[in-house]
């Protein structure tokens, strides 16, 4: 069955206009959604052609969660051990790129919480499965902890989407140090597709644990009632790649995907 097959079902089966599909999907309330979507089978693609077929199994699991649980975006299989690596796939937020002219970085910040608090029930249930007090799991409820996944992915090119004020709709809109970013970084890979396309493309790989509030790792809490800022554990909502000027490569923590089998390796 054709994509073309697919789609013309797909909207039979659920009263979908089909004159309508474009209208639909590019209404704000259901873009963001069916973006991130998309975004996880990109990167189970990415990642099928960057981790070697002979040593990694990639797959996207057809999953229905339920609130409080947490299923992989996309499952990595090491063929030899078995383990299973759990893949979170998170954009950048939208018109999160900003540039700090002291330091000389390009600053990106990550969308990373969960899609839905946790309510009083679903706190009792699972504060004993984190190991945590319900107290401590209600300041923090709609943040994940390093044993909800092995690792996040992020694309960066959403930092440079923003919604439009007069019409509201969802659009690719680069500042001009964006824009210069973006040429360089093309520049530094040798790459010259357009512009939109290379920054989607542009996929950065951190475990976990490496972006979780953590003594080690130097983050710090921004929730008022946390009494531990330095060392709670759960992972920002809002994790920062920072990537210096001319360098493919952020600041620690985060790896570009194509230089990411040393990242999965780390957990074998």
């Amino acid at each position: 069955m054709t994509w073309i097959q697919k789609v013309s079902e797909f909207c039979q089966y659920y009263n979908i206009s089909l004159e309508y599909l474009a209208e639909t999907l590019s209404d704000p309330k259901v873009i963001p959604m069916i973006r991130g979507k998309a975004f996880e089978f990109f990167v189970t693609e990415s990642l099928k052609r960057v981790l070697p077929s002979s040593e990694w199994e990639v797959e996207k699991p057809f999953l229905n969660p339920q609130l409080g649980s947490h299923d992989s975006d996309v499952r990595v299989i090491h063929i030899q051990t078995g383990k299973v690596l759990s893949v979170e796939c998170k954009l950048a937020d939208k018109g999160s790129y900003r540039y700090a002219e002291k330091e000389k970085l390009n600053l990106f910040r990550v969308k990373c919480m969960r899609s839905r608090t946790l309510g009083e029930a679903k706190v009792k249930q699972l504060a004993p499965t984190y190991g945590v007090s319900e107290s401590v799991l209600k300041i923090h409820n709609d943040q994940y902890l390093p044993t909800d996944f092995s690792i996040v992915i992020t694309s960066i090119g959403n930092a440079f989407y923003d919604t439009d004020k007069e019409s509201g709709v969802f659009v690719w809109k680069p500042s001009k140090r964006g824009e210069l970013f973006l040429e360089n970084l093309q520049q530094l890979y040798g790459i010259s597709n357009d512009l939109k396309d290379f920054g989607f493309s542009r996929m950065y790989v951190a475990r976990a644990y490496d972006i979780a509030i953590k003594d080690i790792n130097a983050i710090t809490c921004t929730r008022r009632k946390c009494d531990n800022k330095q060392n709670c554990g759960f992972i920002p909502n809002y994790p920062v790649i920072a990537i210096p000027d001319q360098s493919r490569h952020p600041f620690s923590r985060w790896t570009p995907i194509e230089e990411s089998v040393r990242v999965f390796e780390s957990f074998i």
